[in-house]
Order: structure tokens, then sequence, then C-alpha cells
């Protein structure tokens, strides 16, 4: 408190700057005059045209943020219409399947694909049904489409398909209208061939394939594939006819297993 005195005597024009500050500004914005009317005026733009930089830089940031949530929203409704279209395509695939295992003829039993490549050596999958659900050695494993391979091991709870892309893989085919048969076999991609087929057979781009009935596993009229292509060697007394199945082994989730069949 002794020292207040001096310090006030120190710095008195500081304070006197500021009294006449405050009371400049208390006039300004308090007297009613043309004068400072028009100086408040003139002030006011002053600021204004002095704060205008930093408005601009504020929208622009708060714009920046809204454009921001807006794509957030954006990716977030994208992703909630693909997940949409993905759940109807997938619920309209199993209602063809269960209406495929309704009008079937054959004993089904439903299966989901678990793994791929589970054996050593050979081309194959897991499936997760057993011997528990009638699951047997050398059962025909089918989808909606056609057939993509047989039963190769079968445990309690799962069992190991061999695909039909297996290099080891031989089926017993006709081919209609024509009536020939053959042994069809994979090459490459979605291809195979089906040689032992006799020259003369009318046979063309578009024919139909399926089983043939003369194995003691696959049921006759099994779905297989379709002609692509014939190759009519010189020489010989038999064509050989290239294949496409219908299914995508690699993208397999649903299949069938025929337990018991009428032949």
């Amino acid at each position: 408190m002794r020292n207040l005195p001096l310090t006030l005597l120190r710095n008195k024009h500081h304070i006197a700057f500021l009294i006449f500050i405050s009371l400049s500004l208390n006039l300004l914005f308090t007297e009613d005059s043309e004068e400072i009317t028009l100086l408040r005026e003139k002030a006011i733009d002053t600021f204004s045209f002095l704060y205008s930089p930093i408005a601009w830089m504020n929208n622009a940031v708060l714009l920046e943020e809204e454009n921001a949530l807006l794509r957030e929203k954006n990716l977030q409704l994208s992703l909630q219409i693909e997940s949409m279209v993905h759940l109807a395509k997938e619920n309209q695939r199993l209602e063809h399947l269960l209406q495929f295992k309704r009008e079937s003829q054959l004993t089904l039993v439903p299966a989901k694909v678990i793994n791929k490549g589970i054996a050593p050596g050979i081309m194959s999958m897991a499936i997760d049904v057993g011997t528990r659900s009638g699951i047997k050695k050398h059962n025909p494993v089918i989808t909606s489409s056609g057939v993509v391979g047989k039963v190769l091991i079968a445990s309690k709870r799962s069992s190991i398909v061999q695909l039909l892309n297996d290099a080891n893989f031989r089926l017993s085919v006709r081919i209609y209208p024509s009536g020939a048969t053959g042994i069809l076999r994979w090459t490459e991609d979605k291809y195979c061939v089906v040689n032992d087929v006799q020259k003369n057979a009318n046979i063309r781009v578009g024919d139909k394939i399926v089983t043939s009935g003369f194995s003691d596993i696959f049921p006759s009229k099994l779905p297989v594939g379709e002609v692509v292509g014939i190759l009519d060697e010189r020489g010989s007394f038999q064509i050989i006819v290239s294949a496409k199945i219908y299914d995508d082994l690699s993208s397999l989730i649903n299949v069938f297993v025929i337990t018991e069949q009428i032949k």
C-alpha cells in the first residue's frame, strides 16, 4: 500500500491515456450528435472491413466441416444401400435354392461351404454336414444350377467334396438334343472337354449337357453345362466337345448333397 502512490505517479501517462480512451468510447457510443454518429458509422465500417477476412476464414472452416460431415453421411448411406442390395440378392438366391429343393424328386441335404482347398493334392472344399445328416462317401454334390462334385470323405459333422474342376474327376454325360454320350473332364477356367463322342452325332454350340445315368454315383439328367465348341480331328472316329459348366466353383456358398436318388 505504501508503494501505490509511487506506482500511480510513475504510470500517470498510461493511466491518463486509458481514462481518455474510456471517455472517448463512452462519448462515441452514447452521444447522438451528427458528428458523433458519422464517426460511429465510419468506425463500424472500418471494423467490418478489418474483420471481414477473419469472418471469411471462419466461414471457410465451417463450410469444410459441413462438407466433411456430408461426405461421411453420403458414405454411410451408400454402404447402407449396398448392404440392402446385397441382402435382397441373397434373399432371392436362398428363395431359389428353397424352391429347387421343394421341386426336386431327389432326397437333398442342404449344406454350407466352410472351407476351400481343404484336401492336399486335389481341388476340394469342406461342407458343414456329415454322417449325422445321412452323408456318405460318393454322394453327389450339386447346386440349383448343376453338378459341382462328389463327397470324398464324410465325418460326423462335416465332409470333404472333390470338385468337378479336379484333374482326376471324370463324369459320364449326355448331350441333348442329340443324345450323344461322352466323358467330361476339366481343362481350365470354367471350361471342360467331353471326349469319346461319336463323330456322326449332331451336336451344336448351345446344346445342353447333363449326367448320363451310366454312373453308380450320379443320377441321370442332372444339369452340368452347355456346349461352347466342337473339334473334329482328322482320321478319328470321334470328336472333342468343349463345354462350359454353369457354376463358378470358386464362389460356391450353398450346395445340396444327394443322399437318395430315383433312377
